[in-house]
């Protein structure tokens, strides 16, 4: 059948335009991997389901608070918070799993197996009666824990592929921050309303099912997922190797190691601030919405620390945002009353993210000269130091505050284990001669050069 005149104008003419245009096909082609409507609709797709995911993770604080003082009453608050614990562990320690899958081509079903376990177990909490910590445990920390961690790498790398620059993984990177402010407002207000926990539970998890179902719709891998090798494709490392030759680069172990003691502190204040404001006599209105505006912060800081970062060196940048957030730790002791709970929570959202946010950064700055596929491995490798951190960091915390919440002890602990790093000068005096060298172009073996790196590199 002829096609009829005036049908399909918009499409030819903007088809024209991209033909009789070459400086703007080459311009879309050198940000896009296969144009932006995929790309866009891609991050949209990937920021709601984090949205939902680890926002709702986020806001584990709103749990520990509701748990301690009733719905898990009989329990020890260092038990609780092996809920929230084991669900960030779960998270990071899956994520290389989940990329090895990802390279198989299995992004569509890693997304809704995780979509459906994340859901399913959601759903199962509110079906959980009160003092029954097993049953909390097995829905919340480990259903919806490994629901998070089958999602998490697979939701942030579709949004990477599209891109030919790193431009959208802050943007899905920050709806972490966001996701945590809304939902604990949303999980406050519904868990202490007239609604109470079971039917609060139920109409987040409606809430998170919208928000799946539009995340897998629009989501789309570049390219093919059916896992073919391709004839040229380079030969992959495997774990073995990539383990091997990071054994002996001295920055990557030695910030791996940091990662491990920031995270036995980090997560303390995100966990416990709205139970300390609470038993400190603050109202619980103000209480509640302290660990959103923590949250809130977090939005920022994982944006503008790193675009410090790519100006001035990431590392310069986020020494002094780990400092200023083991600093602020201490300054959790004078969060008490809302003068002093808001400006806290204010600030340690800010650096709390930052610290977080470009973590992966450096290790992508320690890692030049390898491969897609290695870099990736490296990632992977330098997750599994702070998600073991995290699992033991908080339930530590708990333990020492004990049932009459001695929380200077608790403060102490968690600050400390951000400091350790700097008490011997570890990374100071390893990691940033490093950057330096790197930063001057020097190719000395070893990932380290001396002080005068800044000179030309001798030709052998």
């Amino acid at each position: 059948m002829a096609e009829k005149p005036g049908l399909n104008t918009s499409t030819n003419s903007t088809s024209a335009r991209t033909t009789e245009d070459p400086v703007l096909t080459s311009t879309l082609n050198g940000i896009y991997s296969e144009g932006p409507r995929k790309a866009w609709s891609t991050v949209i797709g990937a920021c709601l389901v984090q949205i939902c995911a680890i926002g709702i993770l986020s806001s584990y604080g709103v749990f520990q608070d509701f748990y301690t003082r009733e719905w898990l009453s009989k329990s020890s608050t260092s038990a609780i918070s092996w809920i929230g614990s084991t669900q960030i562990f779960l998270e990071y320690f899956l994520a290389p799993i989940g990329g090895e899958l990802l390279d198989r081509g299995y992004f569509r079903s890693l997304v809704v197996v995780g979509c459906s376990l994340y859901l399913f177990s959601f759903f199962m909490l509110s079906f959980t009666a009160p003092q029954s910590f097993y049953q909390v445990f097995l829905a919340q920390a480990v259903g919806m824990g490994l629901g998070v961690g089958i999602l998490f790498l697979p939701t942030s790398v579709v949004a990477i592929r599209h891109f030919k620059r790193n431009q959208a993984l802050g943007i899905v990177d920050s709806t972490i921050s966001l996701g945590g402010l809304i939902f604990s407002i949303v999980l406050n207000y519904l868990i202490h309303s007239h609604l109470g926990f079971a039917w609060g539970i139920r109409a987040v998890t409606l809430i998170t099912l919208i928000c799946f179902l539009a995340g897998v719709f629009l989501m789309s891998m570049p390219g093919s997922e059916n896992g073919k090798k391709e004839p040229n494709a380079p030969v992959r490392s495997s774990w073995r190797e990539v383990a091997i030759s990071a054994r002996k680069d001295w920055p990557y172990l030695l910030v791996i190691g940091q990662a491990f003691t920031m995270c036995l502190g980090t997560f303390v204040p995100s966990f416990y601030l709205q139970l300390f404001a609470v038993t400190h006599g603050t109202s619980k209105q103000a209480s509640f919405y302290a660990l959103s505006i923590l949250n809130f912060s977090g939005v920022f800081g994982r944006i503008i620390p790193n675009h410090l970062g790519d100006r001035y060196g990431v590392l310069k940048v986020y020494i002094p945002c780990l400092v200023t957030t083991g600093a602020l730790c201490f300054a959790m002791l004078g969060a008490g009353r809302p003068t002093g709970l808001f400006p806290f929570a204010i600030f340690y959202g800010f650096f709390f993210g930052a610290t977080n946010g470009m973590y992966l950064s450096i290790i992508n700055s320690l890692s030049t000269g390898t491969s897609a596929d290695q870099l990736w491995k490296r990632c992977g490798l330098s997750l599994i130091p702070p998600a073991v951190a995290a699992l033991i960091g908080s339930p530590i915390t708990g333990s020492i505050l004990g049932s009459n919440y001695q929380w200077w002890r608790g403060i102490l602990f968690a600050s400390v284990g951000i400091f350790v790093p700097f008490n011997r000068g570890q990374m100071l005096n390893y990691v940033i001669p490093f950057f330096a060298a790197h930063d001057s172009g020097c190719n000395m073996p070893g990932n380290w050069c001396p002080d005068n790196a800044h000179q030309e590199p001798k030709e052998h």
